[in-house]
């Protein structure tokens, strides 16, 4: 491996041959390296992925942090972010790396500190971001295991707001903020339980199935990135709206508030999606 940049005395930043960059952490590696040499890797080494060297305020956060943070939480960091592309369609990449340890390791210096944060958005985050929190709660198990901290369902939330404002940054959307995604999530909800005059079951898998599009139309969010409408699917559309009129009228008033919310333009396709998750909601 080719030494690219000491980063302290512990951690290398390196290209491994393949032309792809990695950070190597290992005890002393960074004593007497420079740049330009060969580094053979030993077997108590630890490799992370890293982004391209030409973001530079990543390497320098990742240096500043590797000062101050035990090894052992980029690595649990690391985990996390393999538990969620394993469980989310999303990608997520190292980007989320630094924000991880960071906030998981003063999670752990909170504690001992007695200075136990509520997450506000807790309610909202189960309700409407349901994989992302299952991610967030397997990490408050594993940040337990490696800390023996006992954290609380608001560290686990406050994960799954990590992963969801990940998503956002990396996607397409105009929507840049976690909090306008929720904003947008429960307007969805609330159009919906007050067309029907009803409140549905929000854990439910149908519900479950809706806001999993929602967010998805919401990341995929402009007109540029509009599904493709099939003949099948005007029919189909035409046909079901025919079929459902109350379930149509809610779709359109959704459509409606998304178009101006994220700046989408709806192809009948994307309203055939839309309507048969609210037909499964609410029948």
């Amino acid at each position: 491996m080719l030494i690219l940049q000491v980063l302290n005395n512990n951690v290398l930043l390196v290209e491994d041959g393949r032309d792809h960059e990695k950070i190597v952490w290992g005890r002393g590696i960074g004593f007497s390296a420079h740049r330009g040499q060969n580094y053979s890797l030993q077997s108590a080494d630890k490799i992370f992925s890293a982004v391209p060297r030409a973001d530079a305020k990543w390497i320098d956060s990742f240096k500043e942090l590797s000062n101050k943070i035990p090894r052992e939480y980029f690595e649990l960091s690391q985990n996390i972010i393999q538990l969620a592309r394993k469980q989310i369609d999303a990608d997520f990449d190292e980007h989320l790396l630094i924000p991880l340890a960071d906030h998981i390791f003063f999670a752990t210096q909170r504690f001992n500190m007695n200075l136990d944060l509520a997450n506000p958005m807790l309610y909202d985050l189960k309700r409407f971001f349901p994989q992302e929190y299952a991610v967030g709660k397997q990490a408050q198990i594993l940040t337990h295991e490696l800390s023996g901290v006992p954290t609380s369902d608001d560290e686990a939330g406050f994960i799954a707001i990590h992963l969801v404002e990940h998503e956002v940054r990396s996607s397409d959307s105009k929507t840049a903020k976690f909090s306008t995604v929720l904003e947008i999530t429960t307007g969805v909800s609330d159009i919906i339980q007050n067309f029907f005059s009803q409140k549905f079951a929000e854990d439910s898998v149908p519900m479950n199935r809706l806001m999993t599009h929602i967010h998805f139309l919401i990341f995929r969010g402009n007109v540029h990135n509009q599904k493709a409408t099939t003949v099948e699917d005007t029919e189909l559309l035409q046909s079901l709206t025919y079929r459902h009129k109350l379930m149509a009228e809610c779709m359109r008033q959704i459509v409606s508030y998304l178009g101006d919310k994220i700046n989408y333009h709806f192809s009948d396709s994307d309203k055939l999606y839309l309507l048969i998750h609210i037909i499964h909601v609410t029948e």
